[in-house]
């Protein structure tokens, strides 16, 4: 199998790497080692299936100010947007043994979007206009050794099975990392560049959410934001999740360690949370989340990872 570009990774860099070359006109074939694409790019719903209206448990937001190349994508390709909810009060937990309080509220600036449907929706507007036998999935790339000006690469299926792939040129779209830990390179990489690699820190790893669902965005009717800051936790930092079609939800940051996470345990973890919710949110924020928590706390195993 031969093409002039190889894509290593159906995350949203790489799946935007085929976009501009098919607009070029340039062969090439995308490997992704999971069965899905997206990478941490995750929306799902309240069964932790992925869904066409799904709570984000990867990255939620863009700021078109600041980030416009995003915000230029998102309008070529037509997908709605809403602001992330700010209205309202924030709230903020300082110590256990004090009562939360309650500050009045600022708008954001610059102001953080959304899209409708979740992020998820970015990465199947773009792998819908790729040809899909381009786009290949359960394709885990083990070695690229050069040989005569182009790279071959070893590519493992699903099933266990080897084949070999020729290409002019590779793009590798994956934390450097992950790279270094996951495949041998013939030549070997220089000492150097691979500890630079090891070290290379990716963005958001350590990192793992927590969403809790509802039935409505009860919070907003108390004149909260959903916007909530602690240095008690286990979340340290909380936020309206809440849908465009109105599905309510609200979202933190554990603030605590992947290790430690693992040693508290998912019930005991799930049980913290939901309390911290209550103690800044009100009983009902206890009552009404029980009921599908666990299941989208499970999905985000999906999308964090061990730093």
């Amino acid at each position: 199998m031969d093409t002039s570009v190889a894509i290593v990774g159906g995350g949203l860099a790489g799946l935007h790497a085929a976009r501009l070359l098919q607009a070029a006109g340039i062969d090439f074939l995308l490997f992704e080692a999971r069965d899905r694409l997206g990478g941490r790019v995750l929306s799902t719903g309240e069964d932790g299936q992925a869904s066409d209206d799904g709570f984000d448990l990867g990255p939620s937001w863009f700021w078109p100010e600041t980030q416009p190349a995003i915000a230029t994508l998102v309008d070529k390709l037509g997908l709605a947007t809403f602001a992330q909810n700010s209205v309202g009060d924030v709230m903020f937990e300082r110590m256990s043994r004090e009562t939360p309080q309650r500050y009045q509220g600022f708008g954001q600036a610059p102001q953080s979007m959304r899209l409708a449907g979740g992020t998820d929706v970015l990465i199947r507007a773009i792998a819908s206009g790729l040809p899909p036998e381009r786009v290949l999935r359960s394709m885990r790339v083990t070695r690229a050794t050069l040989d005569h000006g182009c790279v071959v690469l070893a590519i493992v299926a699903h099933d266990g099975s080897e084949q070999l792939v020729r290409a002019r040129h590779v793009i590798f779209a994956l934390p450097p990392r992950l790279l270094e830990a996951s495949a041998s390179f013939s030549p070997a990489l220089d000492p150097v560049m691979a500890e630079r690699w090891r070290k290379t820190a990716t963005w958001m790893a350590p990192h793992a959410k927590f969403v809790a669902l509802y039935d409505r965005p009860f919070w907003r009717e108390a004149g909260l934001s959903g916007t909530a800051q602690s240095m008690v936790g286990p979340l340290a930092e909380i936020h309206d999740a809440t849908t465009a079609s109105g599905a309510a939800a609200l979202f933190g940051f554990v603030g605590i360690g992947a290790e430690q996470r693992d040693a508290i345990g998912e019930t005991d973890l799930v049980r913290a949370c939901i309390a911290q919710l209550g103690r800044l949110f009100g009983t009902e924020a206890i009552d009404a989340a029980e009921r599908a928590v666990s299941a989208v706390v499970e999905a985000s195993r999906l999308v964090s990872q061990k730093g």
